[in-house]
């Protein structure tokens, strides 16, 4: 399910792709209860209804989760309003908020860093699994001081319950699932388990998928027909893009009538392709080990009434396959800390402070190590009040982050403060109709990538360069919207309006190295402006007892250029579309249509995309009974026209085009 804006559920567009495994995560609560008023967010001091809140939000969960959840976080949201993705094949894909991407996003397990190298290049997969997740938060926008200053695009957190903070109510509970797919004859299973009594709780959590390599509607090449075709021109199948991968966690906590502390250690292992040339064909096999420790007290004595900590220790290292070889190894082992204070109310003021503490030792060693090891410290302190005035509801924010990267090979020391502000309102009318507006003065200091990358990265394809005289940049946002919620009619449309002074960014030089025969890419900076709106209708189209039919209209556009007018590189197009869905307890039909405008505003030396129409399906049959496990049989169709449909936002666009006709059948059970 989706919440967004008006804070109805809302059935978000549907994509599938290669490697998709929707494990059954769901929680009791979001299996049977259709009542979006108790879906709360829990990225956010107070937890609370998305609708209630200033930010653009969107959490889905439940049967909308289980519908789109893909083998890459970056594919499992890329339908939901304001997101794309970066797909580079089908093992790795991250998410892209409003035409930001890469550090301008923060990805979150429960709150703490995903702690990968997936922020250094888009062919390196984040390493939170999508299976494992009960909701997944989206946050757009550089509102969320909680997490760093330099999320300015947003932040996505995946909710989880690895680390419990309940017992069930019967002891037990879990569910277990099995699929395949036709694209890739990708085959996978996944199961779950929480217990627990008393003063005790539990999780465990497993699953494991496998694909080979993902059929296509023509050629693998853009603008290869039979015509121009040579022989080593791939048809019909994507080379090197198949991908397996196996995760495990397990979590316990100690519960008391106040609160929690509970310690999760996880695993996640893949192996994928790299799209490209076969002679040159990458594959990256990356291991992760985490332990996560989460406390939460409430009901405290004196001015501070709550406390929650984070704490998330990461082992991560990847080695870029050459054939058998190993071209280059990436390790990061990274530590971060976050407490929260919530204090007691202060007349109309409630809201929580704290600190956030991390550690990073990055390191790249091998044929292609284009960034030298970096040390990496963070440092940053914040404070996010509500108010509530007459009509209106507002929240206040404010962080100071010191960041200090110090690089190996005699490189500049880079260390620097960033300062962020924000204030949004909420402002209800009658008729259910609110009004929601969102200023932020956001600065976001260079990543060590962006600071010292020098050399070829053979999985990009590329020659990488840093700049270590980089400044911070700085983004003044604004973000106006209307919501409307009526008995049979939910709709909302959102306006935004980013300025960066400085803004950094990865640019086709339109040069080739001479040594290494590939392109050159280097971070540059400009002032930039990023416009856009983001809207979307859902209504009940017949109610009749259980039975309904609904329809949900969506549409989102962003535009990024520099002042000096030229766009700025891999910026998603104009998109929109509509589902139409029948559902009661035991059915549900959904057919859904997106249109990817052509992507014409394109930077220097780079080409444009062509648009693309996708068609897809979903059934769903429940088997209710009075007694023993709820078991459901699903089938998925993705890209029913077998189109040739290729992401703007990819750096291998013009080689690796999305799947194409798909078929996924599953069957999940809970109990």
């Amino acid at each position: 399910m989706t919440i967004s804006f008006g804070g109805r559920r809302v059935a978000a567009p549907l994509r599938l792709t290669v490697g998709l495994l929707g494990a059954a995560m769901a929680t009791a609560q979001a299996q049977t209860d259709n009542h979006p008023d108790e879906i709360v967010v829990t990225g956010v001091p107070h937890q609370r209804a998305p609708g209630e809140l200033a930010q653009s939000i969107t959490v889905v969960s439940g049967d909308e989760l289980d519908r789109t959840r893909a083998a890459t976080l970056g594919e499992t949201l890329a339908t939901q309003l304001g997101v794309s993705s970066s797909n580079f094949g089908a093992g790795a894909s991250r998410p892209i908020i409003r035409g930001l991407a890469g550090a301008r996003v923060r990805m979150l397990e429960d709150g703490i860093d995903s702690m990968d190298a997936a922020t250094v290049s888009d062919d390196h997969a984040v390493t939170i699994e999508p299976l494992a997740a009960d909701q997944i938060e989206i946050f757009r926008g550089p509102t969320t001081l909680l997490y760093g200053s330099g999320a300015v695009g947003g932040v996505v957190n995946t909710v989880t319950t690895r680390i419990p903070d309940t017992a069930p109510e019967d002891g037990l509970e879990g569910a277990v699932e099995a699929r395949g797919d036709s694209v890739a004859d990708a085959r996978g299973a996944a199961v779950r388990l929480d217990g627990g009594a008393g003063q005790f709780a539990w999780h465990f959590d497993a699953g494991q998928r496998e694909s080979d390599d993902y059929e296509i509607p023509g050629f693998a090449r853009v603008g290869t027909d039979f015509g121009n075709a040579g022989p080593d021109d791939a048809y019909g199948i994507l080379p090197n893009s198949a991908a397996d991968s196996d995760s495990a966690a397990f979590g316990a906590s100690w519960l008391v009538d106040s609160g929690f502390l509970g310690v999760g250690v996880n695993a996640f292992d893949t192996l994928y392709g790299i799209p490209g040339e076969e002679e040159e064909a990458v594959r990256i096999d990356l291991k992760q080990r985490r332990v996560d420790v989460r406390g939460g007290w409430d009901g405290l004595a004196g001015g501070i009434e709550g406390v929650n900590v984070r704490l998330g220790v990461n082992d991560y290292e990847h080695v870029e396959l050459e054939g058998d070889a190993i071209g280059t190894r990436f390790t990061n082992d990274a530590t971060e800390v976050r407490v929260e204070l919530h204090h007691r109310a202060v007349g109309p003021w409630s809201g929580a402070f704290g600190i956030q503490l991390g550690d990073r030792e990055f390191a790249a060693v091998g044929e292609e190590a284009f960034v030298p090891p970096v040390d990496t410290s963070t440092v940053g302190v914040f404070v996010v009040e509500d108010l509530e005035l007459d009509a209106w509801q507002l929240s206040l924010g404010g962080r100071l982050e010191s960041q200090r990267h110090e690089p190996a090979n005699g490189l500049p020391v880079y260390d620097d403060r960033a300062t962020s502000l924000s204030l949004g309102g909420v402002r209800a009318f009658g008729d259910g109709y609110s009004f929601v507006a969102t200023l932020a003065l956001s600065e976001r200091l260079p990543v060590a990538e962006e600071l010292y990358s020098d050399g070829p990265h053979l999985a990009t394809g590329v020659v990488q360069i840093g700049d270590a005289a980089l400044g911070k940049e700085t983004a003044q946002h604004l973000d106006i919207g209307f919501r409307g919620r009526m008995e049979l009619l939910d709709w909302s449309i959102t306006a935004f309006h980013t300025q960066f002074d400085d803004f950094i960014y990865l640019a086709d030089m339109g040069a080739i190295d001479a040594a290494d025969e590939l392109p050159i890419f280097a971070y540059t900076h400009g002032d930039a402006e990023f416009d856009g709106f983001e809207a979307e209708v859902f209504v009940t189209l017949m109610e009749e007892g259980a039975n309904a039919v609904d329809m949900r209209l969506y549409a989102d556009y962003v535009r990024g250029e520099l002042t000096s007018g030229e766009s700025l590189p891999r910026l998603p197009p104009l998109r929109y579309g509509a589902r139409f869905e029948y559902h009661n307890e035991r059915f549900l039909v959904g057919l859904e249509g997106t249109r990817y405008d052509d992507q014409g505003d394109i930077a220097p030396f780079e080409e444009e995309t062509e648009g693309y129409f996708l068609l897809d399906a979903d059934l769903r049959w429940r088997l209710i009974r009075r007694s023993g496990p709820e078991l459901e049989v699903f089938l998925n169709a993705s890209n029913l026209g077998d189109e040739e449909a290729r992401k703007h936002t990819s750096f291998v666009k013009s080689i690796a085009p999305l799947p194409g006709r798909n078929y996924a059948l599953g069957i999940r059970s809970r109990f």
